[in-house]
């Protein structure tokens, strides 16, 4: 099996620490097992996180299309990851708050999805697909092709002015949408009940399924606890990872941090080399660390 783990390390020195307190026997022992193979990424400002870029690449396509791998759809149209957002104005700027914070219903993103129809009218030859109540996905034959935006897994947490499309186009339809939601009744009840209102959406993951789905196994249990920046069950999911995917047998794990995602496979060694690695302790943080 091939396993991939997203979000597997953050840059800021809690995380790093947190992640440095945990007992992960079996992370360890596949690091020690496993050799290093293929590295992906850049930086922490591109606008993929790692893991896409990984699984771009391991699709035989140059660029990633989240949108459509989550959908599942054939190539005659490019989607993209509509999240409904809320987004917090404070004296030093607007912050899009994780999608995990707006406590949103199933029946409620219905509401909300029915409500952004108006703007993405089916009559207009857009599709829709529900993923989860705050992953959506839009799909078109042509109104999507050649726009590029960062994914919601990027600007989630953050400071939005970094993250902001440079596309004429996408800035519109997030003003146009920002503008329908704005005094909704639909607000007016989620306030009511003390609830963050949804005054926008983020528009990210744009592509086509050019390729089909490798054999990956993706454990994404990592996410939304650190996007939500909650280091404690971030930690608890680190532990069920280790006690549950990592301790089965792995012929690959790709680890991905904020920069970069690592695969280690499993190769043939040598006897010094199985000795040598026997004797030297894997040190998983440091691993972890430079993702």
């Amino acid at each position: 099996m091939h396993l991939l783990i997203p979000h597997a390390g953050a840059l800021d020195d809690a995380a790093r620490h947190a992640f440095a307190g945990l007992a992960l026997p079996h992370l360890a022992a596949q690091l020690a097992r496993l050799t290093a193979a293929e590295t992906w990424g850049t930086d922490e400002y591109s606008p993929q996180p790692p893991h896409h870029v990984a699984l771009a690449a391991l699709r035989g396509q140059a660029e990633p299309s989240a949108a459509a791998w989550a959908v599942g759809a054939d190539p005659t149209l490019a989607w993209a990851l509509m999240t409904p957002v809320h987004l917090a104005v404070g004296t030093d700027g607007v912050d899009v708050l994780p999608p995990a914070a707006l406590r949103l219903s199933e029946s409620d993103a219905a509401r909300f999805a029915a409500l952004l129809k108006e703007l993405w009218a089916e009559a207009e030859g857009w599709q829709w697909r529900l993923l989860d109540a705050t992953h959506w996905a839009i799909g078109h034959a042509s109104a999507l092709d050649g726009l590029q935006a960062a994914s919601i897994e990027r600007a989630a947490g953050r400071p939005i002015e970094p993250w902001l499309p440079d596309s004429r186009v996408l800035r519109r339809w997030q003003n146009e949408a920002q503008m329908l939601l704005h005094g909704h009744a639909l607000n007016a009840e989620r306030e009511a009940r003390g609830e963050h209102a949804i005054n926008s959406v983020w528009i990210g993951d744009i592509g086509r399924a050019a390729a089909p789905a490798m054999d990956v196994t993706v454990d994404a249990r990592l996410t939304e606890p650190l996007l939500a920046g909650d280091l404690a069950a971030w930690a608890e999911a680190w532990q069920r990872l280790d006690a549950g995917p990592l301790a089965q047998p792995l012929t690959s794990l790709t680890l991905c941090g904020e920069r970069y995602a690592r695969r280690f496979t499993a190769q043939p060694l040598s006897l010094f080399e199985k000795l040598r690695r026997r004797l030297q302790a894997t040190d998983a943080a440091a691993v972890v660390e430079a993702l």
